[in-house]
């Protein structure tokens, strides 16, 4: 009996082997690229070292390594992304100007002022000469006044960005009438130039800037024409409320000076900004 037990023991098949735990390890790299936009454009950066983090539980374990670089992309001309379709916008302002200078003129000595007769003048109050500084002499004779002056006002930005800065042309028509002289006259005033923008704030959709202007001008009144510099000093205000569309705001100090006419007084825009 015990010979045929243990002929049975022998024959009995193995038990089974006890299952082995195998480990897992999960392994995740990450490359990220950026590429700068607005005032960090032109900077670079590269990650000297990755940056690995690990988990371990059990025969269970995970790792994270990852490296940052931030190039700009005229250096890497392989793109992160497909660039988007770019679009040149040309942003115009177009507003109402209005004016109230301080307008005097100055005759030479020989000149008279005196109308015959009620008849136009012959002789032209205002010289047609050109010049950048002038004033009266020995014997001159100044009249002034204070006309309310009205017009376009146009300013197109060529180069929105030059250090911070943008630079523009501008092209401005003011029309009104003054007397001088007790002689009533109109008066159409043209300028054109460089207009220069330099940003002070910016909070939300409000920006603000310092604006500079200059140029040269052209006078024509009922008694006589004059070539001369026109320049500006202000502060701009724009807000923005659509896409494309900002409501502008600006008052200057703004004066003109020919051969013997000088204008000196604010002017004050309100219009809109309109980029396409």
């Amino acid at each position: 009996m015990i010979l045929v037990l243990s002929v049975l023991c022998l024959v009995q098949e193995p038990p089974d082997p006890a299952p082995r735990r195998r480990s897992v390890r999960s392994e995740v790299r990450v490359f990220i690229e950026e590429s700068p936009e607005g005032d960090y454009e032109h900077e670079y950066y590269e990650q000297p070292w990755p940056v690995e983090h690990q988990a371990v539980a059990g025969r269970a374990s995970s790792s994270v390594w990852y490296r940052t670089v931030c190039r700009p992309q005229e250096e890497d001309h392989r793109p992160i992304f497909a660039p988007a379709a770019t679009s040149l916008s040309l942003p115009l302002s177009l507003s109402v100007a209005v004016s109230v200078p301080r307008i005097r003129v100055t005759t030479t000595s020989g000149v008279s002022t005196a109308s015959v007769n009620g008849r136009p003048r012959n002789d032209p109050i205002i010289s047609t000469k050109p010049a950048i500084f002038g004033g009266g002499g020995a014997g001159s004779e100044t009249g002034s006044d204070a006309p309310f002056l009205y017009g376009p006002d146009l300013d197109v930005v060529l180069l929105p960005d030059v250090a911070g800065t943008s630079l523009g042309v501008f092209a401005r028509a003011l029309f009104g009438s003054f007397e001088v002289f007790d002689t009533p006259t109109t008066l159409q005033l043209y300028g054109i130039g460089p207009r220069l923008s330099v940003p002070l704030l910016k909070t939300g959709s409000l920006e603000g800037a310092l604006v500079v202007s200059a140029g040269p001008a052209f006078l024509h009144t009922g008694i006589g024409d004059a070539v001369g510099f026109d320049g500006g000093v202000g502060f701009r205000l724009e807000a923005s409320f659509a896409a494309t569309v900002s409501f502008v705001a600006a008052v200057e100090a703004n004066l003109y000076f020919s051969r013997n006419v000088s204008a000196l007084g604010p002017v004050v825009n309100v219009g809109l900004n309109l980029s396409w």
